[in-house]
């Protein structure tokens, strides 16, 4: 499963917003804050009591991707992999 998600630096460090579902999580690093958030879609969706779950397990494969940029006018986006914070528009 693939999902996208937005980066936005708050004062106690960064948050990682999904776009296709009300998700999220933080952390002190960007980093931090995607495996936060990829550990909340998980729970999400292989929690035990969801309905009809897969027939195979399935964990591990749900990949996260930063979302585009022109989506989040109004916030600042980061690439946790990236040098820092994004220019200013």
């Amino acid at each position: 499963m693939k999902f996208s998600y937005r980066l936005v630096r708050i004062s106690s460090g960064f948050v990682a917003e999904c776009v296709e579902s009300e998700a999220a999580g933080e952390g002190k690093t960007a980093t931090e804050a995607v495996e936060s958030l990829r550990r909340s879609l998980e729970e999400r969706m292989f929690r035990p009591d969801a309905v009809a779950p897969p027939s195979q397990p399935t964990e591990g494969v749900i990949e996260l991707v930063l979302a585009d940029e022109g989506a989040a006018a109004d916030r600042r986006s980061l690439d946790p992999s990236g040098p820092g914070d994004a220019p200013l528009r």
